[in-house]
């Protein structure tokens, strides 16, 4: 094993342990992680509200204590209220415990049918035998008056005890990052900045304020549906309306599945009470129309450009943060995966978490289609290379992703990567596909007569070199030029002959990199040699790093009258030298009669 790949093998272990260890200390740790992580959602929140506030005259302290104070103020109303239907509706539910049997046994009889409650009272019938409701007679264990209170302390007091601990840790964390906010985000900058700090503090003030905006606006919208809600319902006459709201408004934190789980109380309540299904159609709606608007009108304007999440990050980050931190954790995914997606935005070391997180597209376009390519999967790179030609026209998408995934096939193939079959059929699908978004081209009307030039568009190479040759010849508009492409691997005295048989006023040489210069500048220097009087043009298409940027490059071509590293760079080229041409047409037809180099005239 070289040592490369043991550096590779210490640090895919280092990485490997360390996730290890975070993820079992956010598991284990979690009293101490829930508060913090609270802590930095609502002073994420509540800063924009701080600044408007310092923006109105009022000192920092100050505005964080107004806003501190009417955020809790707010809360602990909202709490009351919630806390005094949760008890009413846990005495009433016992009263309507018939009502309820009975709706419950209606809805299992229409659904069931005859014969499936034929199975259905088997299976009561079974379940009676299991287990007997009167068995035998089991001794009472009588319990100690000290036991059964030390019980009751745990099952209720010390989940309570602690969970007022954590929100008295958040709420004091929250105070003190809104009083040290600058503080705090210096010392961030120091340790992620890696001495940048110019770069460091724009990308940590953009980040803040997008989080901010992001996540407070998100508070405005899940408030306000859970407002909507509770109004519906209250005007539907639903009963407990301000915490079928409630929960509305909590679980729409939870993306994709939130709002599912926070409709199926209010149905299954207003279903097993009220007299008919008119009302509990009606609560469905009212929840299916809200989430239809909010996610297609409000959000879009509310959030702006949004973080970027994709939706698969976001179900898996929903079910990771739930298994470590349970419902505080399902909460909170949403703003936690939105945090790791801007730090891995903006830092360059946890850049993996943009890449897992974001729904941006992990492979460029020429990649995509490179790659789908070489899994021989023609269909999906062409669907790659239209998409691109719909959104930015087929010759952007020639320039832009075909020829580039040409190019990684010859460069993958020169290093070994690819044996000669597999490189045949990625160019043979090449020319297929390629085909396929030229023939999107519009069709130009022309009207009138137009001189035609012969051009001679030569592969440079090979086949690949011959399909870059294909493209470009179709690129060139038949009523003016007379294109023809000559087969690939011509040594440079077929070349010539060539020339002299077809007699071209212009001549391309088409060459993909990597590779190639050396070759095309002998068959340029051969041509020059032999045929002056030609016009010699270069395409070095495909984008590549090492292809001129002009006709004297440090690795250019000398003696050639252009190159072009695009499509519409080789197009441009030969458009300048068509007035040129013409002119020596004409001359030519007037003293000679004509020229070999042209072909007439040809009606459109």
């Amino acid at each position: 094993m070289s040592a490369s790949d043991w550096q590779r093998a210490v640090v895919t272990l280092s990485a490997t342990v360390v996730a290890v260890v975070v993820v079992l200390s956010l598991y284990v740790a979690r009293s101490v992680f829930i508060p913090i992580a609270l802590a930095i959602f609502l002073a994420f929140i509540l800063g924009p509200v701080v600044t408007r506030l310092q923006r109105r005259g009022l000192n920092r302290t100050l505005s964080v204590i107004l806003t501190v104070s009417i955020v809790m103020s707010g809360a602990a109303g909202v709490g009351v209220l919630v806390a005094q239907q949760v008890g009413r509706l846990a005495q009433t539910l016992p009263d309507r415990a018939d009502a309820i049997k009975a709706k419950v046994a209606e809805a299992r009889a229409w659904v069931t049918g005859d014969e499936a409650s034929r199975f259905g009272n088997f299976i009561d019938e079974m379940t009676a035998v299991i287990t007997p409701k009167h068995g035998p007679q089991q001794a009472v264990v009588v319990e100690p008056a000290n036991s059964a209170l030390g019980s009751r302390f745990d099952v209720y007091l010390s989940p309570a005890v602690e969970f007022l601990g954590q929100a008295a840790f958040a709420f004091v964390l929250t105070v003190y990052m809104l009083l040290r906010r600058e503080d705090m985000r210096n010392r961030m900058i120091r340790l992620l900045g890696g001495g940048k700090i110019t770069t460091t503090t724009k990308a940590a003030d953009e980040a803040s304020r997008r989080i901010s905006r992001y996540l407070f606006m998100q508070l405005l919208l899940n408030s306000g549906f859970g407002v909507v809600i509770t109004v519906g319902l209250f005007a539907m006459g639903v009963d407990y309306a301000l915490l079928w709201g409630f929960i509305a408004g909590i679980m729409r934190y939870v993306p994709y599945i939130g709002t599912p789980a926070g409709l199926i109380p209010p149905v299954l309540y207003s279903f097993a009470t009220s007299a008919g299904l008119g009302q509990t159609a009606g609560v469905l709606a009212l929840y299916v129309v809200l989430e239809v608007i909010c996610n297609n009108v409000f959000e879009p304007w509310l959030y702006g450009s949004s973080m970027g999440l994709s939706e698969v990050a976001q179900l898996v980050a929903a079910a990771f943060w739930a298994f470590l931190w349970g419902p505080m954790g399902l909460i909170l995914s949403g703003p936690l995966t939105t945090c790791l997606l801007v730090l891995g935005k903006y830092a360059s070391r946890f850049e993996f978490l943009d890449v897992l997180l974001g729904d941006e597209p992990a492979l460029e376009p020429h990649v995509s289609f490179y790659q789908r390519l070489a899994a021989r999967d023609q269909d999906e790179a062409a669907d790659v290379a239209l998409k691109v030609a719909a959104e930015h026209g087929p010759d952007a998408a020639l320039d832009a992703v075909v020829l580039p995934g040409l190019c990684m096939a010859r460069r993958d193939a020169a290093e070994g990567d690819l044996d000669d079959a597999s490189l045949g059929a990625i160019v043979r699908g090449v020319r297929e596909v390629g085909g396929e978004v030229a023939d999107l081209r519009p069709v130009v009307a022309r009207t009138g007569e137009a001189t035609r030039v012969r051009v001679l568009v030569v592969p440079a190479r090979d086949e690949a070199d011959h399909v870059a040759a294909d493209l470009l010849a179709g690129a060139l508009d038949p009523a003016v030029w007379d294109v023809r492409v000559p087969g690939d691997e011509m040594l440079a005295s077929e070349l010539v002959g060539q020339v002299e048989s077809f007699q071209p006023a212009v001549v391309v040489l088409v060459s993909l990199p990597p590779g190639g210069v050396s070759h095309t500048r002998y068959l340029v220097n051969r041509l020059r040699a032999r045929h002056p009087e030609v016009k010699l043009v270069v395409a070095r298409l495909g984008q590549m790093d090492d292809a001129p940027t002009g006709p004297e490059a440090a690795d250019g071509i000398k003696g050639a009258d252009g190159v072009g590293r695009t499509l519409g760079e080789a197009q441009k080229r030969l458009a300048e030298l068509a007035p040129i041409l013409a002119a020596a047409a004409a001359k030519e037809e007037k003293g000679a009669g004509g020229s070999p180099a042209l072909v007439g005239t040809l009606s459109a």
